[in-house]
């Protein structure tokens, strides 16, 4: 696969990376992690692992149109380096057939290391990775010696077998509610013998207080990426958004008091508003960039899950 191929399809999963730092550290774990062939030489160097011909081919992309590169003012004279692929980078990547099998991989990169902030990824590097820290100048602030991880599924593997989407943190929480529901034998229970007694474990709450982080999250993301990109005409998507997440805070409050009633109610007000934004994407979605579209309906389809998960428990 070309370099620039690898470049691009971590900025289409990614959706966005910030700073040089993040860009470098993660195609250096696509080769460490996942046994990819990046085609890049990593020295040690003042921030760890680091290659200059990486530098050189994003800015190379930079030129050609398909990277979007935009410098933000931090605080002080800190600038932060801000990357995503434009429509004519996602173009190339539909023109040219690199193989599933890459794409894979480096999706499974995303969802592992999407979620980590900048001190998290370096420190994982550093702790993982300690032949590349011998002229770090944080090498003190970032190293920590831990045992090295070897959960990460290798290229070499996934060859050996077929490629499958690697599930969202909702997908596993669906699997978990219906293990938990399965043994509290709720679901076998019509639902007008146990409106006065429904069975709702304490885990199966917290499961999915948790899940509703994760699309509350999601939801952030969006929110920040609408208005970094001013999208003056989409923001009565925002509001659907944060009236969604209102609803299923809701939902979430009648399903730990047991209020059968309000369950239905809130269940049913937050698939209309889902349609509703639905409607909406398809509305502006000439002026909204692929990437803000990818996390839309990446957002309504975990709200999907979290409803199944519930759906699950009281077998609406």
């Amino acid at each position: 696969m070309s370099r620039y191929a690898t470049l691009l399809l971590l900025l289409k999963h990614m959706g966005f990376i910030n700073g040089r730092v993040q860009f470098q550290k993660l195609i250096f774990l696509l080769e460490k992690n996942y046994h990819i062939k990046t085609e890049y030489d990593f020295i040690p160097f003042k921030f760890g692992p680091y290659c200059q011909v990486v530098q050189q081919d994003i800015q190379h992309l930079i030129d050609y149109g398909y990277i979007e590169h935009e410098e933000v003012e931090k605080t002080g004279s800190e600038v932060l380096h801000r990357y995503q692929i434009t429509e004519y980078g996602e173009q190339y990547l539909l023109e040219n057939d690199f193989g599933e099998i890459y794409d894979q991989v480096i999706q499974d990169l995303c969802y592992d290391f999407k979620n980590y902030s900048l001190r998290q990824l370096i420190e994982y590097v550093y702790d993982n990775y300690p032949e590349f820290t011998t002229h770090s100048q944080i090498k003190e602030e970032y190293f920590n010696l831990k045992p090295k991880q070897e959960d990460f599924t290798s290229a070499d593997k996934l060859l050996e077998s077929k490629p499958i989407i690697t599930p969202s943190f909702v997908k596993w929480l669906d699997e978990e509610i219906k293990e938990t529901t399965k043994k509290l034998e709720v679901s076998d229970v019509p639902i007008e013998e146990k409106a006065d007694e429904l069975l709702i474990d304490d885990l199966v709450i917290e499961m999915l207080d948790i899940a509703y982080e994760d699309v509350a999250t999601k939801a952030q993301e969006i929110s920040t990426k609408i208005m970094l990109e001013s999208y003056g005409e989409s923001g009565d998507i925002n509001n659907k958004i944060y009236f969604i997440l209102e609803i299923l805070e809701t939902l979430l409050s009648t399903l730990q008091e047991k209020d059968i009633i309000g369950i239905y109610t809130e269940f049913s007000n937050t698939k209309t508003n889902i349609q509703m934004l639905d409607e909406l994407i398809a509305l502006h979605r000439t002026s909204l960039k692929s990437d803000l579209v990818r996390l839309l309906f990446e957002f309504i389809e975990d709200v999907g899950f979290f409803l199944d998960s519930i759906d699950s428990i009281i077998s609406l």
